[in-house]
């Protein structure tokens, strides 16, 4: 019997047409892993299971989603990439294929994960932004949401920003990284680097730098709302719109 082989995929999607990335009950519209697990299943021909490095909602992007799965066909890294992709939406891409130890695990192996939040700053609402930004105005004090930035910092238990009704054991994440940059003249992007990430963490966590910069609340605000670990305390969960899973990191 031929040992199927491991391997790790990056992904890149629009999630704006999908119900997610988990596969879901019949009926609830198409998701992320459900095209990729039938397309790679025509490819390799035997059923794949695909393994995500994390689940994103509906409507959330990926520019470097991570995945694995096992397959005893032949098919080399770059079929899988030529092959799956011929298969795969116009709006999801396998972007990688590696073929990985045995042990590999997408979700199980990663240590630290990026998430990329969008904020469309313009003074005019600006169509072809839409679905994958969102759109803030151009009046926001960033200057006083980076103020507040270190306050994410470390080992910090940050159940203020999970959502209500989480079954997650533990609320306690380490946040290695987090910055504001400005890639486009319109665009102010919000970056996460941690160990992992609680269910609506980061789009919370938008939504409450938010209502800093619109100075509804003072930059210290972020600090005292994760002490406090009380979510009702915390600004409103901000669309799915911008957010997009950046990266994901690996044992070298």
């Amino acid at each position: 019997m031929i040992a199927p082989k491991i391997f790790k995929i990056i992904i890149e999607y629009d999630g704006r047409n999908f119900a997610g990335w988990q596969k879901q009950a019949a009926g609830a519209g198409p998701t992320i892993q459900g095209v990729l697990e039938a397309a790679l299943s025509r490819l390799c021909a035997h059923p794949v299971q695909v393994h995500g490095s994390g689940r994103t909602d509906a409507g959330v992007h990926a520019r470097g989603q991570t995945a694995s799965f096992a397959t005893p066909s032949p098919r080399t890294a770059e079929e899988i990439i030529s092959g799956g992709n011929s298969g795969l939406p116009p709006e999801v891409a396998i972007l990688e294929a590696k073929e990985m130890p045995p042990d590999f695990h997408a979700r199980f192996k990663a240590i630290r994960k990026v998430y990329d939040y969008d904020f469309a700053i313009s003074p005019i609402r600006r169509p072809l932004r839409l679905g994958r930004a969102w759109w803030v105005g151009s009046k926001l004090n960033w200057a006083a949401v980076t103020l507040a930035l270190p306050a994410l910092l470390g080992e910090q238990d940050f159940k203020a920003f999970q959502s209500a009704g989480s079954q997650t054991t533990s609320s306690i994440r380490t946040i290695y990284r987090a910055n504001l940059t400005q890639p486009e003249t319109d665009l102010v992007r919000l970056t996460l680097e941690g160990s992992g990430f609680l269910h609506h963490m980061v789009r919370t966590i938008a939504g409450q730098l938010a209502e800093i910069g619109r100075g509804r609340l003072p930059a210290t605000s972020l600090a005292e709302i994760i002490r406090a670990r009380d979510r009702r305390l915390a600004g409103p969960t901000a669309p799915p719109d911008g957010l997009y899973l950046a990266q994901v990191h690996y044992p070298l």
